[in-house]
């Protein structure tokens, strides 16, 4: 029941962080298009780093519900087929 939270958890603070990161390329988008029709508004670095940064985020979280998700679904090697030493060539 605890990974089932967990993975709720990060699956709503990615959504959170994508919806963030949706809102910011929006307007970075508008700024553009009003470029593009001679208007001087150009996207500010400020917003490029805040996408980028909700961007970091939003990877994080994933990456987090992955392995939550992958804790879950692979099959767990018992203790006692786990080698005691690796050997590497």
């Amino acid at each position: 029941m605890e990974q089932k939270d967990t993975l709720l958890k990060s699956l709503i603070a990615l959504k959170s962080a994508h919806e963030e990161a949706s809102k910011l390329i929006s307007e970075i988008t508008i700024s553009a298009a009003k470029t593009a029709k001679g208007s001087d508004t150009l996207p500010s670095l400020t917003e490029l780093r805040r996408y980028k940064q909700a961007l970091a985020v939003a990877k994080l979280h994933a990456s987090q519900a992955e392995m939550i998700l992958a804790d879950g679904v692979l099959p767990r090697i018992p203790a006692e087929r786990v080698p005691k030493s690796v050997y590497l060539q």
